[in-house]
Formats: structure tokens, sequence, C-alpha cells
């Protein structure tokens, strides 16, 4: 009966929780894509005329999100179809990182009560950067003196951006699938097809959604692979191989979707890809060491207590390798022409950011409840976690209320 019971409570608390997420994410999404003026600044205005076919002179080759919209928008109007379609894609991540955090905190096998599994889901959802808590509750119209949070430091969950926010939840699964293989592919290889097939219809769908992702995790893979196959002296080029056509799908994608747009000139001005150290990221902020600071302030304290477990930790051991090649892509690369400002390379770098935080959040809970840590670090990290978190409530506080997100 206990158990029973136990079970229903936390189906219910879960669906009461998902209820109010999906109202007050539709909410928001709604308001970006009508038209309030000055209020709620995003990209949805190029994403809706898109689907209507008004050319806005931005190319979208990443469909999977827009053709959803377009679904929609035979039954309903275009802004309505755009704010549905966004928040549905966004609330699938919601119910991957439940599914994981049950996984990773053996919730079914009652070590961890289910509701705290499902709060910690939410928690995650709503962390952002860290900003002076002389900000909070604070907001004014953009000038001098503009109180800046989110810029050059960027965010885990940056709701300002619909195709990131798309792409996520199957980025997630990706990014653990990744993991998965990478710990068995070597000796395993056989035993994985099913997975060697899921990885790669996974990591093309969130390629189609937004690319930025595979960009990081490719590259992370590569030289992981690259190197485990010259370490072994070429004995496990099979199984390099094996796992290697598993991007191919995905690498014929990334070259319909940047075939000739970082190349050439176009109009007079030059575009393509530089490499140049902070180029695109000094424009954002002038103490890029901050930024990167107030980005990752809590993973970094649970790695620092928890070194010693990082390569036993195979899951934030990935974590801390994509978000050093998002960080690396970022202080080098740049767009050339009018991209330059928009910083683009951080949003691989943000999905960094974000898995951090997934990772480090699991790490902390896990050596929360095996207590061999001494308390006074255990409570450090537990203040990181909160420090992000007030900083994150009163970030989309400033968000939906339909102010800068800047």
């Amino acid at each position: 009966m206990n158990r029973t019971y136990r079970k229903y409570s936390s189906h219910i608390f879960f669906c009461v929780l998902f209820a109010a997420y999906l109202a007050v994410t539709l909410f928001l999404f709604h308001r970006q894509s009508v038209n309030y003026g000055d209020k709620y600044i995003s990209d949805m205005a190029s994403y809706i005329a898109e689907i209507m076919g008004v050319s806005t002179g931005y190319d979208f080759p990443y469909p999977v999100m827009f053709w959803i919209a377009e679904f929609f928008s035979l039954f309903i109007g275009p802004k309505h179809a755009m704010a549905l379609t966004v928040t549905g894609l966004n609330a699938l991540t919601v119910l991957i990182l439940k599914y994981y955090f049950d996984r990773f905190l053996r919730v079914s096998r009652g070590e961890l009560c289910d509701h705290g599994s499902t709060i910690l889901v939410y928690l995650l959802l709503f962390m952002s950067m860290l900003f002076p808590f002389s900000y909070l509750g604070r907001y004014h119209t953009f000038d001098e003196g503009f109180l800046y949070r989110y810029k050059g430091t960027f965010s885990p969950n940056p709701f300002h951006n619909a195709t990131y926010l798309a792409a996520r939840p199957f980025a997630v699964i990706a990014f653990f699938l990744a993991v998965d293989i990478l710990q068995q592919y070597e000796d395993q290889a056989g035993k994985l097809r099913w997975k060697y097939l899921a990885f790669s219809v996974i990591l093309l769908v969130a390629t189609m959604t937004k690319p930025s992702f595979t960009l990081i995790l490719g590259s992370v893979c590569g030289v992981i692979m690259l190197w485990r196959l010259i370490r072994s002296k070429m004995k496990g080029l099979k199984a390099f191989l094996q796992f290697g056509v598993t991007f191919i799908p995905t690498f014929l994608a990334l070259l319909y979707q940047y075939r000739g747009v970082f190349t050439g000139e176009a109009g007079g001005e030059e575009k393509g890809i530089g490499f140049g150290f902070l180029t695109a990221w000094k424009t954002a902020t002038d103490n890029v060491f901050l930024s990167v600071l107030l980005g990752i302030a809590f993973p970094l304290s649970v790695v620092l207590f928890q070194r010693m477990k990082v390569r036993a930790n195979a899951y934030l051991l990935f974590g801390w390798q994509f978000y050093a090649t998002g960080l690396v892509s970022l202080i080098f690369l740049y767009e050339k022409g009018y991209r330059l400002p928009h910083v683009n390379f951080a949003w691989g770098y943000m999905y960094g950011l974000f898995f951090l935080y997934m990772i480090s959040l699991i790490a902390l809970v896990q050596e929360t409840r095996l207590r061999k840590q001494a308390a006074w670090k255990l409570i450090l990290q537990w203040i990181m976690f909160a420090a992000h978190m007030i900083c994150g409530a009163d970030y989309f506080r400033i968000v939906v209320s339909g102010e800068l997100y800047l």
C-alpha cells in the first residue's frame, strides 16, 4: 500500500510541476512570438517569417523545428504554431532529464525519493550564470549603465534562443549515448549495434535542429578516438571505424548546412570562419576570465573537491572535455563580417555549460549520499549550487517579464 501510494504520489507530483513548467514556458514563447514592441526580444520573428516563406536574409539550414511548426501552422496561426513547437521540444528535455536522473540516482531502488529527483530536474532547468547579488530584483532600460548578466558570461539555459532549446533534448540523449559507447566500443563493438543506430539517428536529429552541439561533440569524440587508436598502435582500427561510421550521416548534414555559409564573400562583405584570440568574445565582455568563473562556479567547485574521482566518473570527465572543447572554440574561432558580434561559437560553449551543471549536480548528490567528504566541503558545493539557483530565478524573472535578456 505504501509503495503504491509513493508511486502515484511521485507521478502526480511530477505531472503537476510539468504542467506548471509547460504553462510558464508557453507563456514566454508565445510572448516572444507575438509582437510586443520592444518586449520579449528574441529571434522568433525571423523563425516565424521562415515558416511563412518570407525572406529575412538569414539562412536556417536546420529544419526540424521549422518542419514541426509548419505542420502546426496548418491548424493554427504561424505565431502560435511556433510557440507551441518550441514549448513542446523544450518540454522533451524535462522528460529525458527525469529518465537519466532516475537512472543515475537509482530512484527505482528507493535510494532517493522520486520527488527529490523531480525537483533536481526542474532546478537544473532554471539555473543560470552568476552575477552580483546587488543586481537581484533590479532592472533598468538599456543604456550606458546597463546591468549586464548574460552578456559575455552566457547561460546553460538561454530562454531567448528557440533553436538551442529545441535541439537540447536530442543533445542530452546524444551526450549520454556517446559516453556509454566510448566506454565500450573497443571491447564490445558487436554488442553495441542498437546503440550505434540510436546514436547516429539522435545525433543527426540534433544536428538538423541546431548544429552547434554537434560541432563540439564530434570534435571531442574524434580526438578521444584518434588518441586511443594511436595508443593502441592501430590495433583498435576496426572498432574505430565501426563507431566512426555512425557520424557519417551527421557529417553529410553538416556539409549541407554549411555549404557556402562560411566561405567567400556575399554582397561585398567578407564571410567565413576566422582564427584569433578572443576576437569575438571581447565584443561581449572586457573580462573573459571573470566571465568564465561566473559561468562555471558551481561545476568548478564540484570538480575541485572531487578531482580524484573525475577519471573514474566517465560522465563527469566527458562533461569537462566537452566544455573545454567548447571553451577553446569560443576563444579562438569567430565568424567574419556582420556575424562577428553575434558570438555564435558561444552556442557550443553553452551546451558545455549545461552538461557540466547536469553532471556536476548528479555527482554532488551521489557524493552527498555517500557522506565520505567532509561536511564543510559538501556545504560549500551546495552553496555554489544555491547561488546559481538564486541568480537563475531572478534572471528568469527578467526574461519572462519581457525585459532584455542581456
